[in-house]
């Protein structure tokens, strides 16, 4: 099978067997093959680490058909309209998009041609969206981002989950599942959509689980992907910008605290084909997804999560304006546990530099890079709550209870004693 990863310094591994990806990602890298994608409500396999952390390949995209409360495609408003450019965007780039989606659409944009060969046929709606400024966007205390303090936490750090979304050969979970397991509420939620470039974002795959965000009382933390290409997420054209927010308003017009993981693990997936181009257009897409939420559903943190690399990778792929960016953070799998410092040694670098003027900082997700006891799970969980007294704007993580290519879970339905062995590790100081 056909294995892409990272080495120590982001070096690709030679690749056996170009059908597998084919299959996958409907491309061999440099050729890609767009094709309807089928879709998962998460994004893990497996993969070979970036610097002892990362542990998955890229997702498989497509409406996912195990919930009736909303999982079809719809379709979604675009747009198509041109504004003035944002100093701030990055050179323009010219990634090559072949998809062929048929769509009705209301867009806005900014500026700066981008090469598409996508033929999607639009009517359009135009609307401008506003540049951000740094006065609208610097981060708030982490109360006023929507986390409620009698909530679940330890060591005064919020917690939550990703929920098994019961597609990789876990059972289905939702948050009330969790909560009611653990008899906590839990503080975050987290989930996945993919974007596919070239159809209009409809969200199915996150207002899926609407009511089950809005009765938990967490804050919401989607991760929209952008596959297969960057079309609608540029400065010329920023349709598919509109449409995410769109589909974030939906949450946050419910009273829902929302903080979006763009493009989370970019500098990881860029390099597995999961998403197309460079660090350039990632800067330009998440300018586009800043300003259309800005604009469009105000009350949406904007979250950077780069998966765990080195110092100079992670400022090759800081937004260009930082003032678009209300938290940070790093996905980060360990693959051992030698030091019981290996969180706070990676971790408290990136924070010191990037959680400043407001900004806060926050675990997107996190869990064991391999697959441990349930004791070497919470001896990470362990490091991952205690470093808050090393890192003033730590203020929550999110765990990935998946059971997948391996057991992620602290909390199991049919595990009952785990569950009673993360109850002890709450209890205890």
């Amino acid at each position: 099978m056909t294995m892409l990863g990272l080495g120590p310094l982001h070096t690709r591994l030679p690749l056996a067997d170009d059908t597998v990806i084919e299959k996958l990602f409907g491309t061999v890298i440099d050729q890609p093959v767009i094709f309807p994608p089928t879709r998962i409500d998460h994004e893990r396999i497996s993969r070979s680490p970036a610097r002892s952390g990362g542990r998955k390949t890229a997702p498989q995209t497509q409406a996912n058909q195990t919930d009736t409360s909303g999982n079809t495609t719809a379709s979604v408003a675009s747009a198509n309209t041109t504004v003035s450019p944002d100093s701030s965007t990055s050179a323009p780039v010219t990634p090559s998009d072949n998809s062929t989606a048929q769509q009705n659409s209301s867009t806005s944009a900014s500026s700066t041609d981008v090469s598409d060969n996508s033929t999607a046929s639009q009517s359009s709606n135009t609307s401008t969206v506003s540049t951000p400024v740094a006065s609208g966007n610097a981060a708030a205390p982490a109360a006023v981002m929507g986390l409620d303090s009698s909530h679940l936490s330890h060591n005064g750090l919020s917690l939550g989950f990703l929920p098994d979304g019961g597609d990789a050969g876990g059972t289905r979970q939702t948050m009330a599942d969790i909560n009611s397991a653990v008899g906590q509420v839990s503080s975050v939620y987290g989930w996945y959509g993919q974007a596919v470039s070239g159809t209009l974002f409809d969200g199915a795959q996150l207002t899926a689980v609407i009511d089950d965000v809005k009765a938990s009382g967490a804050v919401f933390q989607p991760a929209v992907m952008p596959v297969q290409g960057w079309k609608g997420l540029t400065s010329s054209d920023n349709s598919q910008a509109v449409a995410i927010a769109q589909v974030m308003k939906k949450f946050t017009d419910q009273g829902i605290p929302v903080w979006l993981r763009f493009a989370h693990e970019m500098n990881y997936y860029q390099t597995d084909g999961t998403y197309m181009g460079n660090a350039a257009d990632f800067k330009v897409g998440w300018a586009a997804v800043a300003a259309a939420c800005k604009s469009i559903a105000p009350d949406v943190k904007m979250w950077w999560t780069p998966n765990v690399a080195s110092a100079e990778n992670y400022a090759e792929y800081e937004p260009d304006d930082m003032s678009t960016v209300h938290l940070v953070g790093i996905d980060f799998y360990p693959k051992s546990l030698q030091t019981g410092k290996e969180f706070l040694d990676t971790m408290k670098p990136f924070h010191d530099k990037y959680a400043v003027d407001g900004r806060m900082f926050a675990i997107g997700e996190t869990g064991l890079g391999y697959a441990g006891t349930p004791a070497e799970r919470f001896s990470w969980l362990s490091q991952v709550t205690a470093a808050r007294s090393e890192m003033k704007n730590y203020v929550s993580a999110a765990w990935f209870n998946y059971l997948k290519d391996y057991d992620y879970q602290i909390v199991s339905l049919k595990t009952p004693s785990l569950t009673s062995d993360l109850k002890s590790f709450l209890a205890a100081s």
